[in-house]
């Protein structure tokens, strides 16, 4: 063979593989598994949801995963089962799966978690219907409070945002604290409208400040006229009647005023705060000091918000194992718990209270207990009667 002839043939070889190679990109394209991925509307910063995806596509290259996130809560679940348009992985708050557990929409996950006992119980059990698991837990956001602790310096209450000597705040130590910054004509905490979308804070401070759950300990009963859940909203009425703390129009306006600094506590904050209104806290020199809620019990309790991680029951057997194979991975793999953060999902010393979630009994309490609420701090009727009228209501469910 001559040297052009070798050439030639070199030429050729190189283009029939090049063909071959392009033909065989093409199957593994072709071939290649379609994972969607939904994360409902408030279910997890974009941010963190992003990081999440980026890790996933690296750990299982075989897939094309696609991330799918609502904009707004009209965009939301409902919408896509409604359409038969279930994606694979459903990242949500468990009252929005749920819903749907019972018409088997969503695979059991039982023996999938590892840490399984690791997990605080009422965390756990917030992902189970029909003793069955339909979610893992991926972060679960406690709702505390923020003090301002150079405000606190400035009234000489900065002792009582030492953790070690006051972990947490009983209701009298709560009320020295009011008093004297409405001494000073510089009211302590805001609180705003209470609304369903909005309760939650006001929701947690209310049960934790006697132990006073809305629900009994399975989370199925009302008992809006337990004797705790009465003084809670009478001490609540008395505070505001009294000036003690103040109200805003929004939750958000709330927000603002103490990013500035015009009030020393925020009773709806979340740890991710710190980092994502960094710049106006330093701004305003505002140090925060993370809170539970004041409760006589001498116990921590905590409420939360739960998202986690549904499995589609409806697609093919390979892309379900798949998908369980993922959400296990963002459990247990060391970069995905940097990216979730503080998962917040651990067993603790805390009391946890029973979740009120997105069924219709448990949002139709939630929004007849914010009607009570304002109608009390309104003047349109005692707490006992509120509550009397909370309970019949829900018992004629």
């Amino acid at each position: 063979m001559t040297t052009g002839e070798g050439t030639r043939v070199k030429k050729v070889l190189a283009a029939i593989l090049l063909a071959i190679g392009g033909m065989m990109a093409g199957t593994g394209a072709l071939a290649q598994v379609q994972m969607d991925v939904y994360f409902t509307a408030n279910a997890m910063e974009r941010e963190t949801a992003e990081r999440l995806m980026e890790l996933t596509r690296r750990a299982f290259p075989q897939a094309q995963w696609n991330c799918r996130q609502a904009e707004d809560e009209e965009s939301d679940l409902r919408a896509l089962i409604l359409a038969d348009d279930v994606p694979e992985i459903v990242v949500c708050a468990p009252g929005e799966a749920n819903l749907w557990v019972s018409d088997g929409l969503f695979a059991a996950l039982d023996g999938r978690v590892m840490d399984a006992d690791r997990i605080d119980e009422q965390v756990l059990g917030a992902c189970v219907q029909d003793e069955s698991l339909f979610m893992l837990p991926l972060v679960a956001r406690h709702r505390q409070m923020a003090v301002n602790r150079r405000l606190m310096e400035k009234r000489r209450l900065d002792s009582m945002t030492n953790p070690i000597e006051h972990p947490l705040w009983y209701p009298m130590e709560f009320d020295q604290i009011l008093e004297e910054f409405a001494l000073a004509d510089h009211p302590a905490l805001e609180i705003w409208p209470a609304e369903p979308e909005n309760s939650g804070a006001l929701e947690a401070m209310l049960q934790a400040l006697y132990g006073g759950a809305w629900l009994d300990e399975k989370g199925e009963c009302a008992q809006a006229e337990h004797v705790n859940v009465r003084a809670a909203l009478e001490w609540l009425q008395d505070r505001v009647k009294g000036g003690l703390i103040a109200r805003a129009e929004s939750r958000d306006e709330a927000l603002t005023h103490f990013l500035n600094g015009e009030t020393a506590i925020f009773m709806d904050w979340q740890s991710a705060y710190s980092r994502l209104y960094a710049r106006e806290l330093e701004k305003n020199g505002v140090e925060i000091v993370e809170m539970p809620y004041p409760s006589s019990t001498g116990f921590v309790i905590r409420s939360f918000e739960l998202t986690g991680a549904c499995v589609a029951a409806g697609t093919d057997n390979a892309k379900r194992e798949l998908a369980m194979r993922a959400i296990a991975f963002w459990h247990e793999d060391a970069q995905t718990q940097m990216a979730l953060g503080d998962r917040g999902i651990w067993q603790d010393d805390a009391v946890w209270l029973p979740e009120i979630d997105a069924t219709q009994k448990g949002m139709t309490l939630r929004r007849l207990m914010c009607e009570a609420v304002e109608a009390v701090l309104g003047g349109e009727c005692a707490p006992k009667d509120a509550l009397r009228l909370v309970q019949a209501a829900m018992e004629a469910m």
